[in-house]
């Protein structure tokens, strides 16, 4: 594949198809979408990466062009981090950098506990760990009370309800920074995002957990981001064994506000 060359293709995983596209050869970069937005969320620190890495971007299941099974109301970290487990190895991306935003980066993170051997590194884009703050509880309640309104006022419902997400997580200007496109397949994935949202509290860990985790990671967070998330960020690089902290110029959505960022954080971490 040459440079700047784009393949879609999917690959079955977890009994599932899930669709991916990936880009460049060379190590292997594996990238997690978090909540609403699929795998476009990563399509400019694809193209910041350039062709001298082999990144993958999938869809998590029912996003995109990813299957779910029937019905499909609920998920948990544990299960996405199967599915990721299950595509690395089906595209023999192993060991591979994986950089996960917002759900991602849990899962990314549960990589490296129960699949070390498929990854070398780790970057964590705003990391919703929201226990490590005191303002958890808080942040949550007043998520779930937006995407309330945001449903209850919408005439679709479910478009009304991402809308309310992503404007709480990414700002009053989301659309503008998401794109038409983009915004399209986020309000098209309406039982992934539903399936999201009660998916980071089932990620389980210690203190102990995180502090025993010692390949290399960066933890990125947005210098414009809500205050408890950019707390989130600089306590878990501290817990974690051998991790870093970097901050973006950009609010929550940082892999489209600071791809370069982004990309040169993997490339950066894959060297350690």
């Amino acid at each position: 594949m040459t440079a700047g060359t784009v393949r879609s293709a999917s690959v079955e995983a977890s009994g599932l198809s899930l669709g991916y596209a990936e880009q460049g050869e060379g190590s292997s970069v594996v990238l997690v979408h978090g909540t609403a937005i699929g795998r476009g969320v990563w399509d400019e620190v694809i193209a910041a990466l350039g062709g001298g890495v082999r990144a993958i971007a999938y869809d998590r299941r029912a996003y995109g062009e990813s299957e779910a099974p029937e019905p499909y109301r609920a998920t948990t970290v544990g299960e996405q981090t199967e599915d990721a487990a299950a595509v690395i190895e089906a595209l023999g991306a192993s060991p591979a950098i994986v950089s996960g935003h917002e759900l991602g980066s849990l899962v990314a993170l549960d990589l490296l506990r129960r699949h070390p051997a498929l990854v070398s590194a780790a970057v964590l884009v705003e990391p919703p760990l929201l226990a490590l703050s005191h303002a958890g509880p808080a942040t949550v309640a007043e998520l779930r009370e937006a995407i309330e309104i945001g449903a209850r006022d919408a005439a679709e419902s479910s478009a009304g309800a991402v809308d309310a997400y992503l404007e709480t997580m990414a700002g009053p200007d989301f659309s503008d920074l998401i794109g038409e496109r983009r915004l399209g397949a986020a309000h098209a994935a309406a039982r992934g995002f539903g399936a999201d949202l009660g998916a980071a509290p089932t990620f389980a860990f210690t203190r102990r957990d995180l502090g025993a985790i010692d390949e290399p990671i960066t933890v990125v967070t947005g210098a414009r981001s809500v205050p408890v998330h950019r707390e989130v960020a600089r306590s878990l690089a501290e817990l974690l064994g051998n991790a870093t902290l970097a901050v973006a110029d950009s609010g929550h959505l940082v892999p489209l506000e600071a791809p370069r960022d982004v990309a040169d954080a993997i490339v950066e971490v894959g060297a350690r």
